[in-house]
């Protein structure tokens, strides 16, 4: 498969587990991406720029959750238009309901698989 879409695109993976991080960013680099990582909310606000095409962010982080993250890059016009995939292992109908309400782009649940964390991305960076 030919991913010359998504080559030189950047995106941020936001995920308190160094694994996750970690296997995606090697994974999504191979594909050409430029990938920034960050461990809390707090780290993807402070990561933020003109050049993010993307992030996908757990909604359990510490610190400052997926969900207050969303809400404050929402808040700021520089960050509004930015894709946003939250990934959630929780299943609960309300914190889909409260990752829809805070305006993320698409919820993916865990566990998910690469292919299908690789649809989502392309899709959003069309």
């Amino acid at each position: 498969m030919e991913y010359a879409d998504l080559r030189g695109r950047t995106i941020l993976i936001a995920d308190d587990e160094e694994y996750v991080r970690h296997h995606l960013s090697r994974r999504l680099e191979t594909l050409g991406l430029r990938v920034l990582q960050a461990r809390t909310g707090e780290d993807v606000l402070n990561q933020v720029n003109d050049g993010l095409h993307l992030i996908v962010m757990d909604v359990r982080m510490p610190v400052m959750d997926g969900l207050e993250t969303l809400r404050r890059l929402r808040e700021k016009e520089s960050t509004a238009a930015v894709p946003v995939v939250l990934l959630s292992a929780m299943a609960r109908q309300g914190e889909i309901q409260m990752g829809k309400a805070a305006d993320a782009d698409e919820y993916i649940m865990k566990p998910i698989t690469f292919d299908r964390l690789l649809e989502s991305i392309r899709r959003h960076l069309r």
